[in-house]
């Protein structure tokens, strides 16, 4: 049972961010007498007082309160679900690592294949545990958009045919263009059955995560920092935001000295294992963070030597190969934690790419179009099929569609607009 609580504190510790963390660490100041907090290791104390024991309790437990009032995100509430669903320890792992790609409307931030790719999961483990996901509550999670959400909430109300679904599986258009007239043509029914159906749909829910709290935006504080020093890539932690924890000295000479009182010394061993667990669990979320750091840096080398042009496709299942741990460890490792190099500030999952073919990564196609657009003649722009076919000469086979959306992340206008007369 204890091991099963250190791993259990272990995974919090691991996939919360720094801010996530410091409210775990809150709460287990207020509810643990055994625990007390260090002071920031730069921190200079310029008052020359000390702070006051009862204040600081005060305000840890004021705190704690406050983080009771805060709502649960939806990425929480799915997790809590999975780990109570006795499902296989494989779809169990899959499933939460997958949960963080989930956005806060409970919709796939990205496409599911690229989700799947960059996880390195089984495609029959991946649908095991998407279904797993799109089964939990609130109806219609786990979805690729909002019409993939509705037809889940359909389902799930046992409404598996029935115009409603025929609308939202093969006239989607007709619908949110409110062409019931040509709907109803198509389904060869009333268009009265189609308004009915229309009203029916417009009642599920838009948007699943609604009642769940909101990450709110804040300042990001990079968790590690890579530095080249005479071409050398040294990979540290900040340790900046991340709370420093010890055992009670007072306590403990309580706990020794009232060996006579069973039920205090009980409760005192308690919070001596919860805190002990809580500490070892920072820590070993700290090295981990930074092991897996390491070997995204060893393997992205040129990407902090060279420049972002030269990120190559990684795979988390490759990471987690190397370091002997499980690819869901190294997804929460990797969610909301950040990295600052020479290049910029970048959230670790930036550098686990789907290959766009087997040499080239999403990131170097973004920076072969931006040099295609820089090198064209301003009276001639290339046009998006043009630098599909200029790319597929280079070895690259790429969609025109993937370059529109490539140029449209970049900001590149489109031809027509760039063309200078």
């Amino acid at each position: 049972m204890a091991a099963t609580a250190a791993v259990q504190m272990f995974m919090r510790a691991l996939q919360a961010n720094n801010a996530e963390l410091n409210e775990l660490a809150t709460q287990a100041l207020a509810g643990n007498p055994a625990l007390e907090e260090l002071p920031p290791l730069r921190e200079e104390d310029t008052s020359g007082q000390g702070s006051s024991p009862n204040r600081d309790a005060t305000q840890r437990h004021a705190r704690f309160l406050e983080s009771l009032t805060e709502q649960i995100t939806l990425g929480a509430h799915l997790e809590e679900q999975i780990r109570r669903s006795a499902l296989p320890p494989e779809t169990e792992a899959a499933a939460l690592a997958i949960i963080p790609y989930l956005n806060h409307h409970g919709f796939f931030a990205e496409p599911p294949q690229q989700v799947e790719n960059e996880l390195g999961l089984d495609a029959t483990v991946f649908r095991r545990a998407l279904r797993a996901i799109q089964d939990l509550e609130p109806a219609g999670v786990g979805a690729t958009d909002l019409r993939e959400s509705l037809i889940l909430q359909l389902q799930r109300r046992g409404e598996r045919g029935g115009i409603p679904m025929q609308l939202l599986r093969h006239h989607w258009d007709d619908l949110v263009r409110h062409r019931y007239a040509e709907a109803a043509r198509a389904l060869d029914v009333e268009e009265e059955a189609v308004a009915l159906a229309a009203r029916r749909i417009a009642r599920l829910n838009p948007d699943p995560g609604s009642g769940f709290a909101r990450t709110e935006l804040q300042i990001i504080t990079p968790d590690v920092v890579v530095e080249e020093e005479e071409g050398k890539l040294n990979v540290s932690l900040t340790e900046e935001g991340i709370p420093r924890l010890a055992l009670s000295a007072s306590y403990r000479e309580m706990l020794s000295e009232r060996a006579d009182n069973p039920e205090l010394r009980a409760y005192l061993s308690r919070c001596f294992r919860e805190g002990r667990e809580l500490i070892r669990a920072i820590h070993d979320r700290q090295q981990t963070i930074l092991s897996v750091a390491r070997t995204i840096v060893e393997q992205q080398k040129a990407f902090f030597l060279r420049g972002p042009e030269y990120l190559v496709p990684l795979r988390m299942d490759r990471v987690a190969t190397e370091l002997g741990i499980s690819t869901s460890t190294v997804s929460r490792a990797v969610r909301g934690k950040y990295l600052r190099c020479a290049h910029g500030v970048f959230e670790l999952r930036r550098f686990f790419t789907s290959a766009v073919s087997e040499t080239e990564s999403a990131g170097s196609v973004q920076a072969r179009i931006r040099q295609l657009v820089a090198d064209e003649d301003p009276g001639k722009p290339l046009s998006d099929a043009a630098m599909a076919e200029l790319l597929e000469q280079e070895g690259i086979p790429i969609a025109r569609r993937t370059i529109a959306k490539y140029r449209e992340q970049l900001r590149i206008l489109p031809a027509s607009l760039r063309r200078k007369k």
